[in-house]
């Protein structure tokens, strides 16, 4: 016969001295680990920007829009496309070494487009003719797919970035929730303080570049042709006149969710995009904000 601990606890008093000790340890714990999580992860890097300068060149690349974090994700299904299996001799999965090859280009910085309607290209940087065939190839495969498959239906496409000079850090990144934090709330803001103290205006783009093998992640903001860099997109300025009546919350939780690539998605049979209807009547928000009724 044996009894687990809470069985022999199961009797005491849900505020016993015993059960306290208990609770205090376990928080102890996590938290020590929480914050081992974010030093590993830079929280208390310095961020030592200098002037330097971004190589530029054949850009084969993905576009999307959805919230940053989610380009991790994009270029490990890039280095799946191009037969990278990041795996170590004994078949466990290793981190990824594709800094100075994958490269992702942020192009809304300034805090003015809704979360998970940000923009990005992510894409390989190379003159390996091979390498961009590879990827080329894989765009036949994207018409036989669904939106259901975003961002896999999302086809590659090439542009040519210029070789420029830029601001650029090094800073230490693990692949997770702190990093995808970290990129948001320091990278971002330092960068964009430092580009304005050089006399940069408005919204700037932003590229990495990471190894996860080394731990580190090379920024770079480009100080000068920044309209080559929306690779033919619009400016950010004129991305965000639809959203210029958006409320704070609105930019929060992310506006017009049913015109996003997941309309679907869903949980227990609900659908996402019907939570944030709801969400937003009980904050009495409107629905008109983006210029479009919802039927």
């Amino acid at each position: 016969m044996s009894l687990n601990y809470h069985e022999l606890t199961m009797n005491e008093p849900r505020d016993s001295p015993a059960k306290r000790k208990q609770h205090l340890v376990i928080c102890t714990i996590m938290g020590v680990m929480f914050l081992h999580s974010g030093i590993m992860a830079g929280l208390f890097h310095p961020m030592s920007i200098e002037k330097g300068e971004f190589p530029g060149g054949e850009f084969t690349h993905k576009f999307l829009t959805r919230d940053y974090a989610a380009s991790s994700g994009t270029q490990r299904a890039i280095e799946a496309d191009l037969g990278i299996e990041n795996t170590d001799k004994m078949g466990w999965d290793a981190p990824s070494d594709s800094a100075d090859l994958l490269f992702s280009v942020f192009l809304d910085n300034d805090g003015s487009i809704p979360g998970g309607m940000t923009r990005y290209a992510s894409g390989m940087i190379t003159e390996d003719k091979e390498k961009k065939r590879m990827l080329l190839d894989t765009n036949s495969k994207a018409e036989e797919m669904t939106a259901k498959d975003y961002p896999k239906n999302v086809k590659y496409d090439v542009a040519i970035l210029p070789k420029v000079n830029a601001a650029t850090v090094l800073h230490p990144t693990t692949g997770g929730v702190w990093s995808a934090l970290l990129q948001q709330y320091k990278i971002f803001p330092a960068l964009k303080k430092y580009y304005e103290e050089l006399g940069g205006s408005g919204s700037f783009v932003m590229i990495s570049t990471c190894s996860e093998k080394q731990g580190m992640c090379m920024y770079y903001v480009p100080l000068s042709e920044k309209e080559a860099f929306y690779i033919g997109n619009e400016l950010t300025e004129e991305y965000a006149v639809q959203y210029a009546g958006a409320s704070f919350v609105e930019k929060f939780l992310g506006l017009d969710f049913n015109d996003s690539p997941l309309p679907s998605f869903g949980i227990g049979g609900t659908k996402v995009s019907n939570v944030f209807k709801g969400i937003k009547k009980l904050l009495g928000i409107s629905s008109k904000t983006s210029g479009k009724e919802e039927l």
